[in-house]
């Protein structure tokens, strides 16, 4: 039997070999968390030296045919520059209204890694609907806008407010404005409707296959790849979130300020999407306290709704304008 003084050097070191595991364990976890990081929130394409159209458009899809739409009518659209809150220079599309009075404004977001261009078929359906002033933003770090990071909705929130500031300048008053955002679009018109700084003329806010919160998305998608999805792993992204945005996932949350937005809201989302999952819109919706409908599409994927039911869609789209007094 052994002695206490030949036992326990066996225990130091068998304990000392478990924190170096530990510590290897850690240190690869947060090197792949800053890697994780990195593909999350750097920008998707350089910003191009110039706006050019692209040289084959796929018409497939009713967004293919919106944007073909766009590039054939470009001349009508004129190029908008503003500067962010943080020195960014970011950028839009403007078709302005036939009658110059026109009090609608409707205010376009498109989503991650997509091109402002994919919203025209949104602007085709509006201008169908009424007469209207479209503004198609070029959300930061994506298209003509600067920016290295991309803030999922919560430093875009405050552009979409500028931009509409700076529409209500620009244009006769007083407006009527409605934002229309499809994924990381829709999560940022309700964190802008959320942050109690909406502007009077926004009269209400369709969101297209929002996320409840921008952690539990990258949660549901590291699980759906990788079976499953330590928190720490989590923590590890948020805090390099923190160290170089200045927030962490947990804040970038529609679902958290969905109790303080007045304006109505309506929720569409696909039955089919695997990537938002449409019970992120039923969570966001059932905190709403304004006005408020959930559109859900049997069988449409990740913002394809418009396009597997437009005659649905249009008109769902049609009865909140009616409610909102817009039509």
């Amino acid at each position: 039997m052994l002695s206490a003084s030949e036992v326990i050097p066996w225990v130091l070191f068998v304990l000392l070999c478990l924190v170096f595991l530990a510590g290897c364990g850690f240190f690869v976890l947060y090197f792949l968390a800053r890697k994780a990081f990195h593909i999350i929130f750097d920008r998707p394409q350089p910003l191009p030296a110039y706006d050019r159209s692209p040289t084959e458009i796929n018409q497939d899809t009713i967004y293919g045919r919106g944007q073909n739409w766009f590039y054939s009518n470009r001349l009508d659209f004129e190029d908008v520059k503003m500067t962010s809150y943080d020195g960014l220079s970011l950028a839009a599309y403007y078709l302005p209204a036939k009658e110059a009075d026109t009090k609608r404004l409707v205010i376009l977001i498109h989503g991650w890694k997509d091109v402002p261009a994919n919203m025209a078929a949104f602007a085709q359906m509006y201008l169908e609907k009424m007469d209207c002033h479209i503004l198609i933003v070029h959300m930061r770090t994506h298209g003509m806008s600067e920016g290295r990071y991309i803030g999922y909705g919560l430093s875009e929130s405050q552009d979409i407010l500028m931009w509409t500031a700076l529409m209500e300048e620009r244009l006769p008053g007083p407006l009527n404005t409605i934002y229309h955002g499809f994924s990381m679009g829709a999560a940022t018109a309700l964190i802008a409707a959320g942050s109690r700084r909406l502007p009077r003329s926004v009269v209400g806010l369709i969101a297209d296959s929002p996320y409840d919160s921008f952690e539990n998305l990258v949660g549901h998608l590291i699980r759906k790849r990788y079976r499953f999805a330590p928190r720490i792993f989590l923590r590890l992204i948020s805090h390099f979130s923190t160290m170089y945005i200045g927030y962490t996932m947990r804040q970038i949350s529609p679902a958290a300020l969905a109790k303080q937005i007045e304006v109505p809201v309506l929720l569409i989302h696909g039955t089919a999407d695997t990537f938002i999952p449409p019970h992120m819109s039923e969570v966001i919706y059932n905190r709403l306290q304004s006005p408020k409908r959930i559109f859900l599409v049997q069988d449409a994927e990740h913002v394809m709704s418009y396009d597997i039911a437009p005659s649905s869609y249009s008109a769902e789209v049609d009865q909140f304008l009616q409610y909102c007094g817009i039509v």
